[in-house]
């Protein structure tokens, strides 16, 4: 975890900083990663934060002024086997403020071995860690990150659930939003933290499924107005995520096979089957995460998946978890045994260390039930340990009694309250889609995809949808095999309803907005007779849809630019399951596109993601 410097600030270095974040993307030569958070405030102090780097090459680059172009040899740092972050306890001494920061990082991408599990295998990393690098923000902060792409493949960075309202070139979608960062260059990502969002977040690769390769991490944004500031006495991350000991792309070939990963997957016994994990991390390991907390104290516990396919159900022994938020939302106080979490998804839940002093199991139990097909050899249950008050020792405490409904769903939407009462606008707009997974005419009905209505999407990573809108203009007409975009040039109030064709329930992101979550059920949504309600319902960016189910989400159409909404299930997006909302194209003409967004268009002969799909094809009609 980055360590805390300070040093005077001056509205000097933030102008160097500005500069050097503007330089376009060149070759890469040599880079210190580093962090580094400087006032807005020339007579506040600043903070200064290494991550992965050493103290030499923060004072090399002060030294510098932080005025040099971006690829001028500061010396990289290399490690020769990746580092995991076991424990992201956060800083208690980090100054929680309301006045704007600006935080500027440099991160490497690269290809390194590991074993978070036991099993050696070449993972994608960032600066040499994993998970990757926590980022700590305050609302209203600015975030510059420079990312050097050091992989064979080209690579992108989104930052999950951030509005990015004014900058959507910088949501860090391949094929939507950027084209991929070639190898050997870099793409400097710079907007301002939402003033009215706060919570807890993450980042990960938008690129293809390189993210399950190991390509993501926290991103925690504080606020003294959050509703449950001051609640608790020390902050934790903990990070859920699943894991495969062969690497992503060759398993994603597999999976858009016409046999499929178990070989007979498209002859109609398992359609869409999805490769099971090998195993399950907590905070980056199968075994030995240890939290070393203190007695009576209260811990926010901050949640996030990060796994590709699994969903998990985490607890800890005799210890009542109070969940307090839910994808960013603070919300009102509710106890549970054990916490459901869909992937992407986030919850905060405070915990109190008021029990005998010892060591505890801490559970994330992988649910299995969930996949299409089965791993003989994976063990479901991922254990951590938590002690206080007395050394660590092997945990000898009990699981809860009382069991938990394996159905691959969310808490209950009627325990997630928010603590702001907010009733959304009356909509102006509905959008009724369905998401399947289909054989495809082409490939004979020998291969399937996954597709929302009649569209199976497929990224353009050489010519970004937010390209078309930049040069061209409000848009309608699109190449139907890759592209399905519902335009407003008006802000709007859109009814999105999904019903699923599938059997398996599907987390399902919107990119840029918070919605309301109106309504879910079985079987498929009826105007008028499927259940809603308006009164302060649920706020989320991430929710679940059924299997063989519906939900109805609302969300303001009023942010410029081309987002995204998917299923977070890397293996279904990448074989279709996206759709993208065109809000306010006009606005989008409006954008300052950095140059070096378009210029990294044109070098995608070396950078490309390379598209595992052998063939056009042609979707069956709904």
């Amino acid at each position: 975890m980055a360590q805390p410097l300070t040093s005077q600030g001056s509205s000097h270095d933030h102008a160097d900083v500005d500069a050097k974040a503007e330089s376009e993307g060149v070759a890469l030569n040599n880079a210190s990663p580093q962090a580094v958070a400087i006032s807005r405030n020339p007579k506040s102090r600043r903070n200064l934060y290494i991550v992965g780097g050493v103290v030499v090459g923060i004072v090399v680059v002060l030294g510098l002024g932080l005025g040099l172009g971006l690829g001028l040899g500061l010396g990289i740092r290399k490690n020769n086997y990746v580092t995991t972050n076991s424990t992201f306890l956060l800083d208690p001494s980090f100054n929680i403020t309301s006045i704007p920061t600006t935080r500027y990082y440099e991160w490497v991408v690269e290809e390194m071995p590991g074993s978070p599990d036991g099993f050696e295998r070449t993972m994608l990393v960032v600066n040499g860690q994993f998970p990757g690098p926590l980022i700590e923000v305050n609302s209203g902060d600015e975030l510059i990150v420079n990312v050097f792409n050091k992989m064979s493949n080209g690579t992108t960075i989104h930052w999950h659930g951030q509005l990015q309202n004014g900058t959507n070139y910088m949501d860090g979608t391949n094929g939507i939003t950027q084209c991929p960062i070639p190898p050997g260059m870099n793409f400097t990502y710079k907007f301002t933290i939402n003033p009215n969002q706060y919570g807890t977040y993450w980042w990960h690769a938008h690129a293809s499924t390189q993210y399950t390769d190991g390509i993501y991490g926290p991103l925690v944004i504080h606020a003294l107005r959050e509703p449950i500031y001051g609640s608790y006495d020390r902050d934790v991350v903990i990070v859920l995520s699943d894991w495969y000991h062969d690497i992503s792309s060759g398993l994603l070939t597999q999976y858009l096979s016409a046999a499929g990963i178990d070989g007979s997957n498209y002859g109609g016994f398992n359609p869409g089957a999805e490769p099971p994990p090998d195993n399950g991390l907590i905070n980056g390991r199968t075994n030995g995460t240890a939290f070393n907390f203190e007695p009576d104290l209260r811990y926010r516990l901050r949640l996030i998946n990060m796994a590709t396919l699994t969903d998990f159900i985490f607890s800890v022994d005799e210890h009542v978890l109070s969940v307090v938020e839910a994808d960013g939302t603070s919300i009102e106080r509710v106890n549970v045994h054990r916490v459901p979490i869909s992937v992407a998804q986030r919850y905060s839940v405070i915990l109190t260390t008021d029990q005998t002093a010892g060591s505890y199991n801490v559970r994330a139990e992988m649910q299995e039930v969930c996949y299409k097909l089965s791993n003989p050899n994976l063990n479901t249950m991922v254990l951590a340990t938590l002690t206080y008050g007395a050394g660590p020792t092997t945990p000898t405490s009990s699981d809860w009694s009382d069991g938990f409904p394996q159905t691959c769903l969310d808490l209950n939407s009627t325990m997630i309250v928010p603590a702001i009462a907010m009733n959304p606008p009356n909509s102006t707009q509905s959008v009724l889609v369905s998401m399947s997974f289909q054989q495809t005419v082409q490939s004979g009905g020998n291969q399937v995809l996954a597709f929302v209505n009649n569209t199976s999407w497929e990224p353009r990573s050489t010519d970004p949808t937010i390209l078309q809108f930049y040069q061209g203009g409000a848009q309608t007409n699109f190449d139907s095999s890759t592209q399905l975009v519902v335009v407003n040039d008006e802000i709007s109030v859109i009814d999105l309803v999904v019903n699923n064709y599938d059997d398996s329930s599907h987390p399902f992101h919107l990119h840029g907005h918070v919605f309301w979550v109106l309504g879910e059920g079985d079987g498929f949504y009826q105007p008028g007779i499927s259940p809603i309600t308006l009164t302060n319902p649920p706020r989320r960016d991430t929710l679940t849809l059924p299997g063989y189910g519906w939900v109805l989400i609302r969300f303001v159409a009023d942010n410029p630019g081309l987002w995204a909404f998917h299923c977070h299930i890397g293996w279904h997006m990448a074989a279709g399951l996206l759709m993208q909302f065109a809000s306010l194209p006009s606005k989008v003409q409006e954008f300052q596109i950095p140059s070096y967004l378009q210029q990294q268009c044109s070098e995608q002969s070396s950078g490309a993601i390379v598209n595992k799909r052998s063939s056009k094809w042609l979707s069956l009609d709904m």
